[in-house]
């Protein structure tokens, strides 16, 4: 027998939790269902197979600490499914905020066509940006405890604290005896724990280096690894957050609003604020390409203009910097999509083509 719901449209609306979830199913005029489940992928499969037996279901989650395996589960199983991000849900500016509410947002939205996608990546990125997020853990517990040993040394007047942070040093450390026992041991166990995550940290680099023989990534990991002031680490680190796959950020515009490096203005009457617009991904990959735009103004004259047409401007050491990053990405993003080398001294316009 025909189900009622044939090659009908039905939106599908999750609020997404921990222990539970809020579901939502509508058509595009009338909300059909609003309930709770348990947080499984399996059991909603089953209940929509079920009730709505040849409907055309088109699910929507938001980019949660849930990650991708719903989407994975539902797209391998047929379903038209998107994850949105967070601050593309339109906000009414009710102080009302429930679970429910949120589901029936979602599918809402969902069926006027409100809600843009994230571009998913594939399971083997995912798990290589898991390396980078291990790695980043690692290299700040590196600092957090440099900085706990340094405070030691101080605050005890030990004439080691004036001195620099090598291996030798660490050596060194070993040998110092406090007046306290109880407090040696614990120093002692300080130290030990900075060999152990040294040790990771090394390691993590190791699997980092792998990721650059991938055979999809190398060719530009190789090619971004040209650019001075660009190493091994941070290649890789740019290709798998920015550039696995050639759909994403078509234009240059679109790769520098991503990273929070596009100039913006907020007006109001005579008020002028001017400030920064984007920063949708990564905090640390920007930290790290502001790095860079501070190596590479050094090395390519046509970035040095940048920076100091704009220094002499604004007076502002930050504002120039981050218009030579800008620049310096418009650069990566040409030799990535013309599959060029990078040549220093060359100028790009605003759609990242070099002239």
């Amino acid at each position: 027998m025909k189900s009622c719901f044939e090659n009908k449209n039905l939106f599908v609306g999750i609020d997404v939790h921990k222990k539970r979830w809020v579901v939502t199913v509508r058509t595009y005029d009338l909300e059909l269902k609003t309930f709770s489940m348990s947080p499984s992928a399996e059991e909603l499969d089953r209940f929509l197979s079920a009730n709505y037996s040849g409907a055309l279901c088109h699910i929507v989650y938001e980019c949660c600490f849930a990650g991708f395996w719903i989407y994975d589960y539902f797209n391998s199983n047929g379903y038209d499914i998107i994850v949105t991000p967070t601050n593309r849900i339109y906000r009414d500016g009710s102080i009302v905020k429930t679970d429910v509410i949120d589901s029936r947002k979602l599918a809402f939205q969902h069926s006027r066509e409100l809600l843009r996608g994230v571009k998913v990546p594939s399971i083997q990125i995912r798990e290589y940006k898991y390396i980078f997020r291990i790695y980043d853990k690692e290299k700040m517990r590196e600092g957090q405890i440099l900085r706990q040993i340094k405070a030691i040394l101080e605050q005890k007047n030990h004439p080691m604290k004036w001195e620099k942070w090598n291996k030798q040093f660490v050596e060194k450390l070993k040998t110092i005896s406090f007046h306290d026992k109880i407090f040696n041991l614990k120093f002692s166990q300080l130290i030990k724990e900075y060999e152990y995550v040294k040790d990771q940290i090394k390691d993590s680099e190791k699997r980092i280096k792998d990721i650059a023989e991938d055979d999809q990534l190398s060719i530009k990991i190789k090619r971004l690894e040209k650019i001075k002031g660009i190493g091994i680490i941070s290649a890789v680190r740019l290709v798998v957050y920015l550039f696995d796959r050639d759909d994403r950020f078509i234009y240059g515009e679109k790769l520098v609003h991503y990273l929070g490096l596009t100039p913006g203005e907020k007006s109001s009457g005579e008020e002028v604020i001017r400030q920064r617009t984007g920063l949708i991904g990564n905090r640390q990959l920007r930290a790290i390409i502001m790095q860079l735009a501070w190596v590479a103004v050094r090395k390519d004259g046509n970035l040095l203009d940048k920076f100091e047409r704009v220094y002499k401007r604004s007076g502002c050491k930050q504002k120039a910097i981050v218009a030579v990053a800008r620049k310096l990405m418009m650069k990566v993003h040409a030799v990535i999509k013309k599959e060029e080398e990078y040549e220093i001294n060359i100028i790009t316009s605003d759609r990242g083509k070099a002239a």
